[in-house]
């Protein structure tokens, strides 16, 4: 099982890295590109930004069904 931490970077890798990938596809629909990795950026914004003091991460364990 992956630790929190590994899947917090692993968010954020995945997040800069589509964006990447969108703003490369221009060839297509460019403004689309540009506002779906826009999307992305302010979703993850405090995760982008390097001034933020660490982020406190909340995560919830799994609970199996209490029939």
């Amino acid at each position: 099982m992956k630790t929190l931490e590994e899947t917090v970077e692993l968010s954020h890798e995945w997040a800069v890295d589509r964006i990447h990938t969108l703003c490369d596809g221009v060839k297509r629909d460019p403004l689309k590109c540009v506002e779906d990795a826009y999307s992305i950026q302010q979703e993850f914004a405090e995760w982008f930004d390097p001034n933020c003091e660490d982020d406190e991460v909340f995560s919830i364990e799994y609970m199996p069904n209490w029939d």
